[in-house]
């Protein structure tokens, strides 16, 4: 069920997920850099990905999209209205393994991107300026915001 609420209603990571994440040697570094995503496209973003949520109304966790809910919560004011998925299921210790490996395997393996994209998307973002307002400094640089590494040289080969 999707729900909208308050960033400051959702109590953080889930405690197991974290734990989970810190066994795996998964925990992120970082928080994802505010430059990633337009300002005025975090609403969009929120839509097109919304967070998963325990159930609880009273002890709301982050349980899915927590890099999205990391970068919300360290670059969004508190009181930002977030679309979340309510996780109906009770979360046990299964559910929360699985929950990390869909995040940590299936999520970035769906959503893959070779360096020669970064490059060839960075170029056309030059030409929708107006539709996407980045931040980016070079091609580089957002390859690192993605997790690629960038293309050294001016020319390579598609």
């Amino acid at each position: 069920m999707l729900q909208k609420i308050k960033l400051c209603e959702i109590a953080g990571i889930h405690p197991g997920f974290a734990r989970i994440e810190r066994e795996l040697n998964l925990a992120p570094t970082n928080v994802p850099d505010s430059a990633l995503v337009p300002d005025s496209l975090l609403d969009l973003l929120n839509m097109v990905y919304p967070i998963l949520v325990s159930a609880k109304p009273d002890e709301r966790y982050c349980v899915g999209q927590t890099s999205l809910y990391r970068l919300l919560s360290a670059h969004a004011a508190p009181q930002t209205w977030v679309l979340c998925h309510v996780l109906p299921t009770k979360l046990d210790e299964t559910m929360l393994h699985q929950l990390v490996l869909i995040e940590r395997l299936v999520a970035p393996g769906l959503a893959q991107i070779t360096p020669q994209q970064v490059r060839d998307l960075y170029e056309h973002l030059g030409s929708v300026a107006q539709l996407w307002p980045h931040r980016y400094r070079s091609h580089a640089h957002l390859a690192r915001l993605v997790g690629v590494k960038p293309l050294k040289g001016l020319e390579s080969a598609k």
